[in-house]
Parts: structure tokens; C-alpha cells; sequence
């Protein structure tokens, strides 16, 4: 079934976060004016007004949750955004997590590759993210 909707991943990677793959917390503003997240910082006020949302806890430790909350946003606003960063996290996993012997690994900052890798995989990794993907 084709959903419509056409991706501009090159585009979309160079506006949204670092690596483009969803943090393990974030928050946004809601309805009342309120953070969900707790008052931002100025960095995260900063990020907030790129993206739409902060990151309140930035690694990335293989859950599924993370690219399945892109999908229900998707289903309920039907704004492709959402598709579209579930689909430029899959494309980083290649470049972000994959090691040379070809496993995956957790990410330490979604927004700064360069503070490194957990050298963990989850067993949810295999068993739930690429069986759904």
C-alpha cells in the first residue's frame, strides 16, 4: 500500500539533529504554554525552536519506542515529518551504531556522535526494532 508521501531524507538530515535518530527523552510544549519536559534550558530553548522538541535524555539504547512513536504521530496528525525521521533514523543506523563486525551498538548523544557508543546491544535490538522494521 503507498502511503503518498515522498521522502527528502538529504533534506530532512541536514535540518533535524546531529544523527537524525529519535533521543530516549524529549519534550515539547504543550496546549497550556507548559514544557511536558520540565523548563528548557537556553541550549535546549535553542534546539526547541529548530525542531520542535528538546532532548531530555540524549542516548539512544536500540528501543523500538523511538521509531514507533514517529509512527503514531504519523498516524494521528498525518503530517509525513514523522515518517520521515522515522525513516532517516533507520538510514543513520548504518553510519551511527553499525560496528565493523557488523554488529549494533547504543548510541551515548543522539545530537554528538562523538561522545562515543555503549558497547551494548539489547536483546529488544534484534527481537523487536528489525523485526518490526
Amino acid at each position: 500500500m503507498s502511503s503518498g508521501h515522498s521522502f527528502t531524507l538529504s533534506t530532512l538530515t541536514s535540518t533535524f539533529h546531529s544523527t537524525g535518530i529519535g533521543p530516549e527523552g524529549f519534550a515539547f510544549a504543550s496546549s497550556d504554554g507548559s514544557y511536558t519536559g520540565g523548563t528548557p534550558t537556553p541550549e535546549q530553548s535553542t534546539f526547541y525552536a529548530k525542531h520542535g522538541f528538546y532532548i531530555t535524555s540524549g542516548y539512544y539504547v536500540l528501543r523500538p519506542e523511538v521509531l514507533e512513536s514517529n509512527f503514531y504521530a504519523w498516524r494521528v496528525t498525518g503530517d509525513s515529518k514523522y515518517l520521515e525521521r522515522a525513516a532517516t533514523a533507520v538510514k543513520n543506523f548504518q553510519t551511527y551504531l553499525k560496528v565493523k563486525t557488523g554488529g549494533y551498538v547504543a548510541l551515548i548523544n543522539v545530537d554528538d556522535p562523538s561522545k562515543g557508543q555503549y558497547d551494548d546491544t539489547e536483546s529488544f535490538w534484534y527481537a523487536e526494532v528489525l523485526k518490526y522494521l
